[in-house]
């Protein structure tokens, strides 16, 4: 009498995912990844300790706290506001690093009394110069407040 045949039809999407699951596998195990991720599960009620202990300490709690409160800051700003903000700060940048690389002025120069004197009659600078103002006025202004400080609500005391 003869064995039976055991035959199990694969589907050919079925062999893809399975050569492409040992493909990852393989690579994971090449660049070490798959070591430190079983040590790392094998040491987890240690690390879990550290980083508990980490978390509980004063200054940790401080800086989560002052993460929450950036959060919520820059939650009361639209994604639109905050984009133009970011265009405009990067803008500046690039200006200030070509400013920086051609030693200052359009020859290389400091403008003097007289390029000082058409700076201040510039009218593109001024407005330009004005919301920054305004912005510097209302930072003063949010400074000066601080006797009656509008803070977000504190996470309560230690964590563990």
């Amino acid at each position: 009498m003869s064995a039976l045949i055991r035959h199990h039809p694969v589907r050919p999407e079925e062999a893809v995912a399975d050569q492409e699951l040992a493909a990852l596998v393989q690579a994971l195990s090449d660049h070490g990844i798959l070591r430190f991720a079983t040590a790392f599960v094998r040491a987890l009620p240690h690390t879990s300790l550290i980083v508990a202990r980490g978390l509980n300490a004063e200054a940790s709690r401080t800086v989560i706290q002052n993460v929450v409160a950036l959060l919520a800051a820059m939650g009361r700003v639209p994604p639109d506001d905050f984009a133009h903000f970011l265009e405009a700060v990067s803008r500046a940048t690039r200006d200030v690093e070509q400013e920086a690389a051609n030693g200052g002025g359009p020859n290389g120069e400091p403008p003097g009394l007289r390029g000082a004197y058409h700076l201040l009659q510039d009218d593109a600078l001024w407005h330009a110069l004005g919301p920054l103002l305004d912005g510097l006025k209302a930072f003063g202004d949010a400074l000066g407040h601080r006797a009656h400080p509008q803070a977000p609500e504190q996470p309560p005391g230690p964590l563990l």
